[in-house]
């Protein structure tokens, strides 16, 4: 394969497909309807996906988007778009009209992809705006292009693309309201060209699971980047405990790319004892710190190594990351990917701190988003005047080079003088047996500034009581981390799509 340094990505991705062929490798399989496409189908359905936006009159510079569940199609438009210099802005599938029109608020695409159980949401955004073109249904009118549309002939190519913006994504909007991320085709091609060895080991005889949202940043890299690298996915919509067994075990696949909640479900649940898991030699947790007891227990049960990997919507995906055949630091997220700066700043004073002082983990290089779209306030306040991004997340770095995170900069409670960490103590509470799942936040004190408490999901049947799970954290932490909020049960904690947990919800529960 040609470098993708001196190509646009609908070149990379044009040359890539036609170098493949007329053979019959399959590229996707949908585990739930046991659908499959091959690389060739997939290059003549974007091919002709990208003759009907140009027919449309979709050009260089307009955007498109997509409200769709995880499926074989999703790719295809993203692929159009490459090859037209179209910017792709794919949403989470899940939302509200209200969500839906705030997160097309700038971007205001002209064309939008969809699907039967989606549809209501965009004809209803249709109607009540005055930018959408045309709706393209995946499971109707996008038929009739894929059956009996033109293809698009040849793509025009441009090596001057790099800061042009390709994509926009939704952050994750845990502190505020989400925002538009504007990445660029530098930004993706930078992140593709991390995302193999020794980050991964992708071969075109590696077969993965494809379960992280296709909207959200670590699901879209992954796809594009194992469609780059030829790689076979196994598509699920969503995760589906059973089904997810069943496609390792049937696959035989290797690697397990994963967040936080379903790393809890393979070290606790007992439907996965029943399924043949030997296959797998690598897992890789991102979306949120995972826990050292959960990372223990599944370096343990696995007999595999259990890394991690750090990034944000802003800075294309990866960040840092605990790379193939070395032995990272239990808890830790790795060092900088190449080609990456860190800093990390005191927050008070912006000075830059050395090993084993925990400040805001700040990032500079080609990974770093263009801007929030519409919102130069937001860009300014987190992208400074050296070029740092501010993660707005807390961490620190060891004499050997590993990092690790403590937690969000607004996330840390403060108990008289001290900071306590929600991340800390939660990974305590998810170490008790009879404890699935917890969060932490600081409840408001007079006299001690806030007070560190805790929601737990209690195991079905559990008779343990709050008194319990208060010794059970004295017993394992320091005074000031105690849990002396207390306690409250419930029977799911707020989470985005991939995982990570809500902690302003948590505090509109109180």
């Amino acid at each position: 394969m040609e470098s993708i340094v001196d190509q646009n990505l609908g070149e990379i991705f044009y040359e890539n497909f036609k170098a493949i062929g007329d053979t019959e490798m399959i590229a996707l399989i949908n585990k739930v309807n046991n659908k499959k496409i091959s690389y060739r189908e997939l290059f003549v359905a974007s091919l002709k996906t990208a003759r009907k936006l140009k027919d449309l009159g979709i050009k260089e510079g307009d955007f498109v988007g997509i409200m769709s569940d995880n499926r074989l199609e999703y790719i295809v438009p993203i692929l159009a778009c490459f090859y037209l210099r179209v910017i792709i802005h794919p949403t989470n599938s899940s939302y509200h009209l209200t969500e839906l029109k705030h997160a097309y608020s700038n971007s205001k695409p002209k064309i939008i992809f969809t699907s039967n159980d989606k549809i209501g949401k965009v004809v209803e955004l249709q109607n009540e705006t005055d930018y959408i073109k045309k709706i393209i249904n995946f499971d109707d009118n996008y038929l009739d292009i894929i059956e009996g549309g033109a293809i698009l002939e040849s793509i025009e190519k441009s090596s001057d693309c790099d800061r042009k913006t390709t994509a926009i994504l939704t952050s994750s909007g845990t502190t505020g309201h989400p925002k538009s991320v504007a990445l660029t085709q530098g930004n993706f091609k930078f992140a593709m060209s991390n995302f193999k060895y020794p980050i991964f080991s992708y071969s075109s005889e590696t077969i993965i699971i494809g379960m992280l949202p296709f909207y959200h940043i670590f699901g879209l890299l992954q796809i594009i980047s194992i469609l780059y690298y030829r790689v076979k996915m196994v598509i699920l919509p969503k995760f589906q405990p059973v089904l997810f067994c069943e496609i390792v075990e049937e696959y035989k696949v290797p690697i397990l790319s994963i967040v936080p909640s379903i790393a809890d479900f393979l070290a606790k649940h007992p439907i996965v004892d029943k399924y043949n898991f030997k296959s797998v030699n690598d897992i890789v947790c991102s979306g949120g710190a995972l826990g050292y007891e959960i990372q223990t227990i599944l370096e343990k049960k696995f007999n595999c190594a259990v890394r991690q990997y750090y990034g944000m919507t802003e800075t294309t995906g990866l960040i840092m990351a605990c790379i193939l055949g070395k032995k990272c630091k239990p808890g830790s997220i790795g060092t900088p990917v190449p080609g990456v700066e860190i800093a990390v700043i005191d927050a008070q004073t912006n000075n830059t701190l050395g090993a084993n002082k925990p400040g805001e983990i700040c990032v500079k290089g080609d990974l770093v988003m263009k801007e929030y779209l519409g919102n130069p306030e937001a860009t300014r306040a987190t992208i400074d005047e050296r070029g740092f991004l501010h993660t707005g997340d807390i961490g620190y770095f060891v004499e050997e080079g590993d990092f690790f995170i403590v937690d969000r900069l607004k996330d840390l409670i403060k108990y008289k003088s001290f900071q306590v960490s929600p991340a800390e103590l939660e990974d305590v509470l998810k170490s008790h047996n009879e404890i699935t799942d917890a969060g932490v936040i600081g409840v408001p004190d007079e006299r001690a500034g806030e007070l560190p408490m805790a929601f737990v999901v209690k195991v079905k049947n559990s008779k343990i009581s709050e008194q319990n799970i208060i010794d059970y954290v004295a017993e394992r932490i320091s005074v000031q981390k105690h849990l002396h909020g207390g306690v409250r049960f419930v029977d799911d904690l707020p989470k985005n799509s991939t995982g990570k947990l809500l902690r302003k919800q948590l505090r509109e529960m109180l």
